[in-house]
């Protein structure tokens, strides 16, 4: 009898993998996080709204960090108390507010360790490239099935072009720009992004 036969199916291993290393990631946010008297979910909210200079709604917020609006309200409140984050009424929706930055939170958000930089460390160039290409894939695919909150990658901006020149180094084209770019260039959160949608 093979291995393929006595294996648990390659999906699931890889599952399990995935898993762990998203353990070690969240232990590593959880003991910076403590170090600055912040829980993970306050830290992934800042980072969020610092991202976007114009501001972000809690239901925006709440949404992207993957948490409920209460659990990403209680957070504002400590980082709003902490003088991190500040709340602004929307001008366009008298019921909602907009979340900003403080100067100090911009400095901490920037600052702050990136939990999975020890993970992927390891790896060559070559191999971070490859595993961040799979990475964009999956972003794109859970949301295409809604799994995950809207994201300003540049697979889903108005402005890309994906493979306009196979078979090089830099196959796809942003029009905002107006330069080729390869899959290592991509970004997972573009300030400049627009939806295709």
């Amino acid at each position: 009898m093979g291995f393929d036969q006595i294996s648990v199916p390659l999906d699931l291993r890889l599952a399990d993998g995935l898993t762990r290393l998203a353990a070690v990631a969240r232990q590593l946010d959880w003991q910076a996080a403590a170090s600055a008297g912040l829980s993970p979910t306050q830290v992934d909210i800042l980072r969020f709204v610092t991202n976007r200079p114009e501001g972000a709604r809690l239901t925006a917020t709440a949404a992207h960090v993957g948490v409920r609006k209460a659990t990403a309200s209680d957070a504002v409140a400590t980082l709003e108390n902490k003088r991190l984050l500040r709340k602004y009424a929307d001008a366009s929706d008298a019921r909602a507010v907009i979340l900003k930055a403080t100067s100090t939170g911009h400095e901490i958000a920037q600052s702050w360790p990136r939990s999975f930089a020890p993970v992927v460390a390891g790896l060559s160039r070559t191999e971070q490239e490859v595993l961040f290409g799979l990475v964009i894939k999956m972003i794109k695919q859970l949301q295409q099935r809604q799994l995950i909150a809207p994201q300003r990658t540049c697979v889903s901006c108005r402005h890309f072009r994906e493979n306009v020149a196979p078979a090089t180094d830099t196959p796809h084209f942003c029009a905002l720009v107006g330069a080729p770019m390869g899959d290592r260039h991509l970004r997972v959160d573009c300030a400049e992004y627009e939806s295709a949608a």
